[in-house]
């Protein structure tokens, strides 16, 4: 009996501590239901602070609209120097008013929100204080002119490593943030990452075109008869005559009127009904279009350059050999017309990529569109200089690849290369080693006197 007594008392003893720290913890859980920390995302290459996301519950009293959710930052953070556009809530109520001040972001809701539900709040364009360690953020919610305390978290700065600290110190010279600022550049990158495949994708099917249409324009324009030569003579004209701009706007809104257009839209089916990046294939389609006949005119002056330079002796050879006219141009005089114009095809490559950004103007959102996208958020002109790298990522390689073949054909056709006559010396002398010993070179002149 003594022991079951003993149990028992132990058994309410418990109960009565449990109800005892529920009583303590209730009001605290329903009055603030603020995380003790806040999750603040910092930008790696710079180490600054990106965004910071509070997420609380609306405390269980009603609050008389408008209700006020006030966060008082420490001076170092700046709060003064936020937009409205840097504070996103994620809510079904209507976005709120915002208000900054030096040491304070004020958001203003009407109607309020219900108790009990979650409010998400997203601020960006914090600035990142000097010092690493925590700094500690007041927030308060309630009725306007009466807000009590809600709860409070800390922002964790951490130190920078030595090139972080670079960066930073680039984002406080005026210049260098207006035009390379590292934090926006690396926001920047993956939709321009996007509007670099975009621009590629568009480049390769045009280029990929334009080739055989301007091989064929090429044949036309030098044809005998008028009926072929004028109409391809027109068409290279106009082409080469009026600026890019232009044809893409002519063209890209004048050919949905042509009749049969939708039809054959209609008619492609799946290949007419597919979307990358939020560009559907229609607009994918026409501006293929565009660079496609644009690059067909140059092409095709290229491809009639190098065709009327191989000798006619080599079409004559061939035909007498019995080939047909067309096999004497396929077997004999394209081959070497490639060759010899396979530099300028690679420029003429180079020229089409940077062209792409003509799109921009008809809303396809390639690497230039992308780009001006992010400036006008950003009210900076960083992005552009990342798009430009964008661009040099890929013509610095192919335009050292043109010089390189260039070089390599220069010696295929004559025997000596661009720099021969440099490391032959003066005229006349002619550089010869044997092995480890060097001969020294006679003049021509020598050799007559001798």
């Amino acid at each position: 009996m003594v022991h079951d007594g003993a149990t028992r008392t132990t058994r309410w003893t418990a109960i009565a501590l449990i109800a005892l720290a529920l009583a303590l913890l209730l009001p605290t859980a329903a009055g603030a239901a603020l995380p003790a920390e806040a999750d603040v995302t910092y930008i790696p290459v710079t180490a600054t602070i990106d965004q910071v996301t509070v997420e609380f519950v609306v405390p269980a009293e009603e609050v008389a609209a408008p209700a006020v959710l006030m966060f008082e930052f420490p001076p170092e953070l700046r709060a003064g120097s936020i937009r409205g556009t840097d504070v996103r809530i994620t809510s079904d109520i209507r976005p709120p008013a915002v208000a900054s001040a030096d040491d304070r972001i004020t958001l203003t809701m009407n109607p309020a929100p219900a108790p009990g539900s979650i409010l998400s709040i997203r601020i960006g364009g914090l600035t990142t204080p000097e010092e690493p360690g925590v700094y500690t953020v007041i927030a308060r919610f309630g009725e306007q002119g009466a807000e009590a305390p809600l709860g409070e978290f800390g922002i964790d700065v951490p130190k920078p490593n030595p090139l972080q600290a670079m960066f930073r110190a680039m984002e406080r010279v005026p210049f260098l943030r207006q035009f390379f600022s590292p934090s926006i550049i690396w926001g920047a990158l993956p939709l321009l990452w996007r509007g670099f495949q975009v621009a590629v994708l568009i480049l390769a099917v045009s280029y990929t075109f334009g080739i055989p249409l301007g091989l064929t324009l090429a044949f036309m324009k030098m044809a005998r008869f008028p009926l072929l030569r004028w109409p391809a003579t027109a068409f290279i004209d106009v082409v080469r005559g009026t600026p890019l701009l232009v044809q893409l706007l002519l063209v890209y809104f004048g050919i949905t009127f042509v009749p049969g257009w939708r039809e054959l839209m209609n008619a492609l089916g799946p290949l007419a009904s597919w979307q990358l990046y939020s560009i559907d294939a229609t607009q994918f389609l026409r501006a293929i279009l565009v660079l496609s006949m644009n690059s067909s005119a140059y092409m095709a002056e290229i491809f009639r350059a190098g065709i009327q330079s191989i000798h006619k002796g080599q079409l004559e050879a061939a035909r007498s050999l019995g080939m047909t006219w067309p096999k004497s141009m396929a077997f004999v005089i394209i081959p070497q017309t490639v060759r010899r114009i396979l530099p300028t095809m690679m420029s003429e490559f180079i020229l089409l990529f940077k062209d792409t950004s003509i799109l921009f103007a008809v809303g396809i959102f390639e690497l230039t569109l992308q780009a001006r996208t992010i400036q006008a958020a950003k009210f900076n002109m960083s992005p552009y200089i990342a798009a430009a790298g964008f661009y040099l990522m890929l013509t610095i390689p192919l335009g050292r690849f043109v010089a390189n073949l260039e070089a390599r054909l220069s010696v295929a056709e004559t025997g000596r290369g661009p720099d021969t006559k440099k490391r032959g010396g003066r005229r006349g002398r002619l550089p010869l080693k044997l092995g480890r010993e060097a001969v020294t070179p006679i003049a021509s002149d020598e050799v007559k006197d001798r």
